[in-house]
C-alpha cells in the first residue's frame, strides 16, 4: 500500500500530469456551457414586433415557458391536440411560408412553436415506407396520431428491412428490443441535442488527455535510467509494474469520473434536470432502439466512455512497457485513439469497433451508434455495435494489462 500511494503521490505531482488534467477540467466546463451559449430566441410583443433577443439561460427558460403545456406523457390523444392547433394556425397560410418568412410571428410563437418539440417525431413516423421521405404535418390526420406507437413498430420493420434486407434474424432482434421501450414516451422539453453531441465530443478529448498523460509510465525511466536501480529493489519486477499500473488506472479513472460528472451536472443544471426524463425516442429518432431516458443515455455514456478509457490506457502502458523512447509511445498511443474515426469512414467495421478506442470520435462514438442500426456480421451471428464497443473494452483491458506486466518483466530479463 505505501508503494501504491507514493506512486500515486510521484504520478500526480509530475508536471504533465498536472497541466493536461487542468486542461481537462476546463474543458468539461467550456464544453458543458457551449451548448447553453447557441441557445437563442426572440421575444415577440403582441402586435409581432421584436421586444428583445434571448441567449443563453435566458432563452432556454423561454422556450421551457412555451412549450411546457405538452410536457409529460406523449399520449395520442395530447398529439392530436397539438397536430390540430398547429394544422389550423398553418393552414391558411401554407406550410411553406414557414420557411419562406411570410408566416405571421406573433401567431408561429403562439401556436406553431410550442407544438413542434411534440409534433417533431410525427413525419418520421410517418414517413413513406418506399422512398423514406418524412410526412408533412399537414398531410397527418387526427385519425393517424391514434395509431402512433403502432405505427412507430411499423417504420422500424420498413428501416430494418431496408438497411438489414439480408439478415431476417437481425430485423426481428431490433423488433424485440424495442419492445422494450417505455410506451407511451415522455416529453420535457428543453434539453439540446447538440449537447449530447458535446458530451460525445468531450469524451473523446477528455480520452486523449488521459492517453498523453499515461504515456511515460514505463519508457520515460527506460530513457532516464532509473529504471535499472527500480529494479535492483527489494520491490521491483513484477510487483513495481503492478503497483504502477494500478496508479495509473486509478488516477486517470477518478479524473474521468470527475471531470465527467462535473460536465454532465453543468449541463443538466442548466437546460434543467426534469428533461432527462424525457424519452430517447423524443430527441433523437422516434424508432431509437434503447429503452432509455435521457438521463439513463448520459449514465451509459459515461460508463462507456470510462470502458473506452480503461482500454485505451491499458493499451497505452503496454507500449510505454514496449518502447524506451516516450515520443514513439505518444504517437502510437494517439494515432491508435483517432484510427477509428478513419477506419469507420473507410468502411473497416469490425476494425473500428475492436481497437480499444472503438466507442469514441464522431460518427463511429458510443452515442451515434446507441441511434444506429448498425450490426456486425460474422458466419450466422449478428451483433449489435454497442455490444461489440463494451465487450471489446472489457476484453481489452485486462489482455492489455496482463501484456504490460509480461512486456515489463521481460524487458528486466534483457
Amino acid at each position: 500500500m505505501r508503494m501504491f500511494l507514493l506512486e500515486i503521490k510521484r504520478v500526480v505531482q509530475s508536471r504533465r500530469v498536472i497541466f493536461l488534467m487542468f486542461i481537462a477540467l476546463a474543458m468539461s466546463v467550456l464544453m458543458a456551457w457551449l451548448p447553453v451559449m447557441y441557445e437563442d430566441i426572440n421575444q415577440y410583443g403582441e402586435n409581432g414586433e421584436k421586444v428583445r433577443e434571448l441567449n443563453g439561460l435566458s432563452a432556454i427558460a423561454y422556450k421551457k415557458s412555451l412549450r411546457s403545456a405538452y410536457n409529460g406523457e406523449v399520449l395520442p390523444e395530447k398529439l392530436n391536440r397539438a397536430l390540430m392547433v398547429y394544422q389550423n394556425a398553418v393552414s391558411p397560410y401554407g406550410e411553406n411560408s414557414l420557411y419562406s418568412g411570410d408566416f405571421p410571428v406573433s401567431l408561429y410563437m403562439e401556436n406553431v412553436f410550442p407544438t413542434e418539440s411534440l409534433l417533431g417525431r410525427l413525419p418520421e413516423a410517418f414517413s413513406n415506407p418506399k422512398t423514406g421521405q418524412a410526412a408533412s404535418l399537414m398531410e397527418i390526420s387526427s385519425a393517424d396520431t391514434e395509431r402512433f406507437y403502432q405505427q412507430t413498430v411499423e417504420h422500424l420493420k420498413h428501416i430494418m428491412q431496408m438497411e438489414q434486407k439480408d439478415h431476417k434474424e437481425v430485423q426481428e432482434q431490433a423488433l424485440r428490443k424495442f419492445a422494450k421501450v417505455k410506451i407511451p414516451f415522455q416529453l420535457y422539453s428543453g434539453y439540446s441535442r447538440d449537447a449530447f453531441d458535446y458530451i460525445a465530443l468531450y469524451i473523446f478529448l477528455l480520452i486523449i488527455l488521459c492517453t498523453a498523460a499515461v504515456t511515460p509510465t514505463f519508457s520515460n525511466e527506460y530513457q532516464t535510467g532509473s529504471d535499472s536501480i527500480l529494479r535492483c529493489t527489494r520491490n521491483g519486477g513484477m510487483k513495481l509494474a503492478i503497483v504502477k499500473i494500478l496508479a495509473a488506472l486509478t488516477i486517470f479513472s477518478s479524473a474521468f469520473i470527475i471531470c465527467i460528472s462535473l460536465h454532465l451536472l453543468i449541463s443538466d443544471l442548466a437546460f434543467g434536470t426534469e428533461c432527462m426524463k424525457t424519452s430517447m425516442q423524443m430527441l433523437f429518432s422516434v424508432i431509437s432502439l434503447p429503452a432509455l431516458n435521457l438521463g439513463q443515455l448520459q449514465i451509459v455514456l459515461a460508463i462507456g466512455g470510462l470502458g473506452s478509457l480503461l482500454a485505451t490506457i491499458s493499451f497505452t502502458l503496454f507500449l510505454s512497457a514496449r518502447f524506451k523512447d516516450s515520443v514513439s509511445v505518444v504517437l502510437i498511443a494517439v494515432i491508435v485513439c483517432l484510427l477509428p474515426v478513419f477506419t469507420y469512414s473507410s468502411g473497416f467495421d469490425w476494425l473500428t469497433f475492436l481497437l480499444p478506442s472503438g466507442g469514441m470520435g464522431m460518427q463511429n462514438s458510443l452515442l451515434y451508434q446507441l441511434t444506429d442500426f448498425k450490426y456486425l456480421h460474422i458466419g450466422t451471428v449478428s451483433i449489435w455495435t454497442p455490444y461489440v464497443i463494451m465487450a471489446a473494452a472489457v476484453i481489452e483491458t485486462p489482455l492489455f494489462l496482463f501484456l504490460t506486466v509480461q512486456t515489463y518483466c521481460n524487458h528486466q530479463v534483457d
